[in-house]
């Protein structure tokens, strides 16, 4: 082998190198930003998930109570900060009278930079994600108790 063809072999074997050296390290940021900058692991998912259940844990609760308080036009939820009165329909679910921006405080009090609207059976509740997050909706109707 002759001292231009070594050469031509190292520079290969070089540029080979340096190649592989930088697809990796594409693929590990590629992977970071996935993971830390984006909802890759899913953070943003259970904090819908854990908001829902709570929601509808709240909605059961107050159900219950009011089955229990013998049908009263209001019932009391304590929560861990405070304790609140809640408007009930005649069909013993929370009443859109509260305001649903309140309904969401009072049964599921997490974000509130929500997009809600009020309508004659319901609350309509949605957050917008950004590019990496998902679009969370959810419709309670207040004369079945249904959560859509």
């Amino acid at each position: 082998m002759t001292a231009e063809d070594r050469a031509q072999s190292n520079l290969k074997r070089w540029l080979q190198t340096v190649l592989v050296v930088v697809a990796i390290g594409l693929l590990i940021m590629l992977m970071l930003k996935k993971g830390f900058i984006g909802d890759g692991w899913g953070w943003q998912q259970a904090e819908r998930e854990v908001l829902l259940k709570r929601f509808n844990e709240n909605l059961l609760l107050t159900k219950t109570e009011w089955l229990r308080r013998g049908r009263p036009s209001t019932v009391w939820l304590m929560t861990r900060d405070s304790k609140v009165e809640i408007i009930m329909n005649q069909q013993g679910w929370p009443s859109v009278e509260n305001g649903c921006h309140e309904l969401w405080q009072m049964l599921a009090g997490g974000r509130y930079n929500l997009v809600i609207s009020e309508q004659p059976q319901g609350c309509s509740y949605r957050l917008n994600g950004n590019s990496d997050e998902q679009m969370f909706t959810l419709f309670y109707n207040s004369e079945t108790g249904q959560i859509n």
